[in-house]
């Protein structure tokens, strides 16, 4: 499925299952191309946090959506002051951190652009919680950039 629509919920699931397991794939390919062990480490703990998101979808009950309480996320915002890297197999790990945090940066503003076209009440919810679900992905990784690459003197 390559286009999205908010017509029924199974569409909507299917669509997001789909996109989490085109990253996990992406993420698995800069993984086994990556040299630096590190590296492989961290696109190996990528490919994970996108098969937990695919787990959580496969596991959503439609009709639990309407009581659905979601996170409040604080976005940190460092990925709006980075330049989009390419994925080389010489990828540094500040390269990584800026090519995992700005894929997830793209997810979390696709769905959240999503929520404001559906008029089911339901559809939206679940394209909120998708863009939360990145977003908090997403603060994982600026968190990460925050802590070990910012603080460096």
């Amino acid at each position: 499925m390559s286009t999205v629509s908010c017509s029924s919920m199974d569409d909507v699931i299917n669509f997001a299952i789909s996109r989490e397991e085109a990253a996990m794939d992406f993420y698995q390919k800069c993984a086994d191309r990556a040299r630096n062990p590190g590296i492989k480490k961290f696109f190996q703990e990528m490919v994970q946090e996108e098969e937990r998101h695919r787990a959580l979808l496969k596991d959503l009950n439609p009709m639990d959506l309407g009581t659905l309480t979601l996170d409040k996320v604080e976005d940190l915002r460092i990925s709006d002051y980075l330049v989009e890297v390419k994925f080389t197999e010489q990828v540094t790990y500040q390269e990584a951190l800026t090519l995992a945090m700005k894929k997830e940066e793209k997810a979390h503003a696709f769905y959240e652009a999503w929520k404001n076209k559906c008029m089911h009440e339901k559809t939206a919810k679940l394209f909120e919680m998708l863009a939360v679900e990145e977003l908090k992905h997403k603060r994982k990784i600026e968190t990460l950039y925050d802590e070990e690459i910012l603080t460096w003197d």
